[in-house]
């Protein structure tokens, strides 16, 4: 699963744009990609690209998950 998980994330950094708008919070500047069961929650600009949380889908997306930024 690590793997997967590893994996997916390489591949959204070369592509970061492809990644869903996060609904829960629309008003950030954030993207999310699935490698079932997890949701991985990343932010991305020309210089960098960073993995803000991964949850389990059937977790709550709580804000404070992502403040750490």
């Amino acid at each position: 699963m690590v793997a997967r998980i590893i994996e997916r994330v390489e591949r959204a950094a070369i592509a970061p744009s492809q990644g869903h708008s996060v609904h829960e919070y629309l008003e950030e500047p954030l993207k999310e990609v699935h490698e079932s069961p997890y949701l991985i929650i990343y932010q991305f600009s020309d210089a960098e690209f960073r993995v803000v949380t991964l949850v389990h889908f059937k977790e709550p997306l709580e804000r404070k998950r992502l403040t750490s930024r």
